[in-house]
């Protein structure tokens, strides 16, 4: 590691820097400490004068949005229930626009039409009506209620809005009028007929101007927005710039009002965001600029800044040398902490330090070869626990398995008589050679293959024409290597409980290959798994061979690797078992580690 030199000069000069006691150093240091209680002084007189005049603001701004919000519920509620009155009002009239009877549906339109113009009438609010329909009726562009094509309604901006909704509220808009193109913010109510099919969309239009109002309230000069509970903007004031991130913040919270501090972003300064919701969830926002608020505090800050920078450039220059001098070897035994564990080796630190810097850097170097140590040392420790554990497991399955063939073989014995035994006992002398593997834990998968098809060959000897079985691996996938005796526990698995009751039933093996890792697919047509079979029993009978496979594969490697048992669709069980590729074999390499480290 690099080392911090001192010229010859300095050496001599600041000896007393490697030899003094520190707390001695600390008197000395005072007038740092003292400049330094100023500017925190003044820090905190800034934040709290600066947090009680936001708490203030927010407060009333709070009430303030409060009683707005609740005027602009009440008249929004009140358009909702003019569109609700009129669409049921239109079922009231009997309305249809595929009445055939001419006279009729003239006359019936008329009476829609008054009945949709005293809307308009009945409020200033409601500047014009429209009704979309499949046959709309010819009707003057300029008069307050209009008959619209129910298509043209797709081509509007939120039509989405309304497609799958009811009704819904629809943001700020430009429509043409007899002066000219103005704003408006309409709300869309879907029209249903007596007997429930939708046939037409009613759509009031409302004053921009009036909602602006609203929001606006007896003050000026205010940046003020209006949501609704999708987070749509509803109406806006001034230049409320705030972003998705930012209403999702106030949307999440779940309190009925609130405040934040925004930080300064592209296009806006620093401000103070207040919010308040309806019982509907809309929000009314109120964005205040945040110098607009703490003028007050700035100004005494400024004064307390220069009487505290006064002071500190006064004791900066008798201080500035000995705080340097100071902090320099406290600097370096942070910098070669900040490289740990990045850095091996240990830390070249100076050895010319007798005071307390000099038993610092002492202790630390006494530490970091102590760590190092045990780093080596539980390296080793757990590369010896690991390969115990994966050769106790591999030792555990033997056993169980010879144990279940015996009695295999006793049952052929008694029941099939003496001509087969010669063949089983030379598939099960292919078994135990492959079993056993001369200790090996990882064998080839072709290995492994041949191990369950002589299996498979001595249960036919049993089953005979009722059991059949496909084994599908491919030659790339033969040559990787495999934890032994890990697929025939399912195997036989499915023989004895799967097909337990069944007079006959068939097994098929498949591997597949992918970029990282290979993945075992064993299915059978048996019965299938029972709704507790993960459930542990209460006597160590049945399942072991399954259980010391999931084991011996979370030792070796863990998640993602594993076993999967599931129901198949129909009948039977899929047993899938995920394993990495591996052309080395991992024990060995392990032993080897352990055998042979290299320090």
């Amino acid at each position: 590691m690099g080392m911090f030199y001192f010229s010859h000069e300095e050496r001599n000069a600041l000896k007393i820097f490697k030899k003094v006691r520190i707390d001695r150093l600390f008197f000395s240091s005072f007038a740092v400490f003292i400049t330094a209680l100023l500017l925190v002084f003044t820090w905190i007189s800034y934040s709290i004068t600066s947090r009680e005049l936001a708490d203030n603001t927010s407060f009333y701004q709070q009430d303030l949005l409060g009683e707005l919000n609740k005027q602009i519920d009440i008249q929004l509620r009140s358009i909702e229930q003019m569109s609700l009155a009129a669409s049921r009002n239109i079922d009231t009239i009997g309305f249809d626009p595929l009445e055939k009877d001419l006279f009729e549906r003239q006359r019936r339109k008329k009476d829609l039409l008054n009945m949709l113009a005293n809307i308009t009438y009945s409020t200033t609010m409601v500047q014009s009506i429209y009704l979309y329909t499949d046959t709309p009726e010819l009707t003057d562009s300029q008069a307050p209620v209009r008959f619209l094509d129910i298509r043209e309604v797709k081509d509007e901006s939120w039509y989405p809005e309304i497609q799958n909704n009811d009704f819904t509220w629809i943001a700020d808009h430009t429509l043409q009028t007899n002066t000219g193109p103005q704003h408006f913010i309409g709300f869309a109510r879907k029209v249903y007929n007596n007997s429930g099919k939708y046939y037409g969309l009613l759509v009031l239009n409302v004053k921009s101007s009036a909602i602006e109002q609203l929001v606006r309230g007896e003050t000026e000069g205010r940046n003020r927005i209006l949501l609704d509970a999708g987070g749509k903007t509803i109406s806006s004031i001034g230049n409320p710039v705030l972003n998705e991130s930012e209403l999702n913040k106030i949307r999440a919270e779940n309190n009925r009002s609130g405040s934040m501090h925004l930080p300064a972003s592209e296009g806006r300064e620093d401000a103070l965001l207040v919010w308040n919701k309806t019982r509907s969830d809309w929000m009314l926002v109120e964005a205040t600029p945040w110098r607009s608020i703490v003028n007050g505090s700035v100004r005494l800050a400024f004064i307390l800044i220069t009487v505290g920078l006064s002071a500190i450039f006064i004791a900066s220059f008798f201080t500035l040398f000995l705080s340097r001098q100071f902090t320099k070897p406290i600097r370096l035994l942070l910098g070669i902490m900040g490289r740990v564990p990045a850095s091996t080796g240990i830390p070249n630190l100076p050895t010319d330090y007798t005071n307390e810097f000099g038993n610092l850097f002492n202790g630390y170097r006494r530490q970091m070869e102590r760590i190092e140590e045990l780093l080596e040392s539980l390296k080793a420790q757990h590369k010896r626990q690991r390969e115990a554990e994966i050769h106790a497991l591999q030792a555990m399955i033997n056993p169980h398995f010879l144990y279940n063939t015996l009695d295999q073989l006793n049952w052929l014995a008694i029941e099939s008589g003496q001509e087969k035994i010669s063949e089983i006992l030379s598939l099960m002398g292919k078994m135990f050679r492959i079993g056993l593997s001369n200790g090996e834990t990882m064998i080839p998968v072709a290995d492994e293959i041949m191990h369950i098809d002589c299996y498979l060959q001595i249960q036919k000897v049993r089953w005979g024409d009722r059991l059949s079985y496909t084994i599908e691996v491919d030659e790339e996938i033969k040559s990787l290597l495999i934890p032994r005796l890990t697929l025939q526990p399912f195997i036989e698995n499915a023989i004895i409980h799967g097909f337990h009751g069944k007079r006959s039933g068939h097994i098929a093996v498949h591997a597949e290959m992918r970029e990282k890792e290979v993945e075992f697919r064993i299915d059978d047509n048996g019965v299938g798994l029972r709704s507790d079979w993960n459930a542990r029993k209460k006597r160590k009978t049945g399942g072991y061979g399954i259980r010391n496979v999931k084991d011996r594969i979370d030792a070796f490697w863990g998640a993602p690797y594993g076993v999967e048992l599931q129901n198949r669709d129909g009948e039977g069980t899929r047993v899938t078992i995920v394993l990495p590729k591996m052309t080395n074999n991992p024990e060995a390499e392990a032993r080897h580690d352990v055998e042979s480290p290299h320090y």
